[in-house]
């Protein structure tokens, strides 16, 4: 998903994951697993096989630490700042973890297409000296709008494949 917001001074632009189910939803998700899991090992445990009773909990636990990864993972968004002359581009989850800046003039983008016509748009930061990945999370249609915000606020190709000349 990527949102662009404008202000005074300044545009953001973001980018995360989509996220189908929040948190509270997959911890529901869990409970009914869990009630479901209790009440068929409780009827197992009744007719006398009382091993399974444990494999259930485990496969409840599995459960949860699954879906609290994924739900983790997709917490992470690039944040980019357009100012009058810089460029503030900032990645994490729930936090900024890592930060950079740049003079606005000195950025370009680098553009590679996936062989897939399904798979998304490799987009990249390169200032002199780094070469920062953007969105490597979104899908084919979030890439190519985050793409068109980037372009929009002035920020030009360098080198892209010949398929991106062809397709945008």
């Amino acid at each position: 998903m990527v949102t662009c917001e404008q202000f005074d001074e300044e545009t953001l632009l973001i980018a995360q994951p989509n996220r189908s189910a929040s948190w509270q939803l997959n911890k529901l998700i869990i409970f009914a697993f869990a009630f479901w899991w209790t009440l068929i090992a409780g009827f197992f445990v009744w007719k006398g096989l009382w091993p399974i009773a444990p494999f259930a909990g485990i496969e409840v636990g599995g459960l949860a630490v699954a879906l609290y990864y994924v739900c983790w993972k997709l917490q992470q968004r690039h944040v980019l700042r357009f100012q009058d002359r810089q460029l503030i581009l900032q990645k994490g989850a729930y936090y900024p973890r890592f930060t950079w800046e740049f003079p606005r003039d000195a950025v370009a983008l680098s553009i590679e297409v996936q062989p897939h016509p399904w798979d998304p748009l490799k987009i990249f930061l390169c200032s002199r000296s780094e070469q920062i990945p953007l969105g490597n999370f979104l899908n084919k249609d979030d890439s190519k709008k985050l793409l068109a915000l980037l372009r929009e606020q002035g920020l030009h190709v360098r080198n892209h494949s010949e398929l991106v000349r062809l397709d945008l």
